[in-house]
């Protein structure tokens, strides 16, 4: 079977393909640095954990902007399927969506109330509140850590839901999202 080039208005714009591309690299990078931060020595851990938290506003910045794009710019229509696959990746994508948007600002709320400030390289944000006890931040860390779990394994059954379609169905549903060739 050969593969028959996909229309451009059938795949996703290269603008929405950007902001998915880019989320998901930023969001792997994110939860590696978060993951490994105590490997780290301890004269890079304040660097890679400013870049942690940097990363964390940059994805919400760019959900805000992927958001606002898909309000304004229809997605191509869905490859068809049944009425619940159709449901599950409906509720796959809002709970990806809910994450994106939970974990970062949940990771924000930790930063803001273990006193810390942002260090952006070029300009700082001082911290916005005196350090709070460690038993009132510890809950908070720890559903931070839960929602990113939680983040990366929805993701990572969303990559396994686009290869089975393109591997078991053979369709076009992840071909829609990969650069045009």
């Amino acid at each position: 079977m050969t593969s028959v080039p996909i229309a451009a208005r059938e795949s996703y714009d290269p603008i929405a393909r950007f902001l998915h591309w880019s989320m998901a690299l930023l969001i792997v990078l994110a939860f590696l640095l978060g993951l490994t931060i105590d490997a780290f020595p301890s004269t890079w851990k304040r660097a890679a954990m400013e870049s942690h938290k940097a990363i964390g506003i940059l994805l919400i910045v760019l959900l805000v902007a992927r958001c606002g794009w898909r309000l304004t710019h229809r997605p191509p229509e869905p490859e068809a399927s049944s009425p619940l696959l159709a449901v599950a990746a409906r509720l796959g994508h809002a709970g990806l969506y809910v994450l994106m948007l939970v974990v970062p600002v949940i990771g924000l709320v930790y930063a803001i109330k273990r006193g810390q400030g942002l260090d952006l390289g070029l300009f700082s944000i001082p911290p916005l509140a005196a350090p709070a006890p460690r038993a009132e931040t510890r809950p908070i860390r720890e559903w931070h850590e839960w929602a990113s779990y939680t983040l990366i394994a929805l993701a990572v059954l969303h990559a396994v839901a686009a290869l089975w379609h393109h591997t078991v169905r053979r369709d076009d549903t992840l071909r829609r999202m990969l650069p045009l060739r």
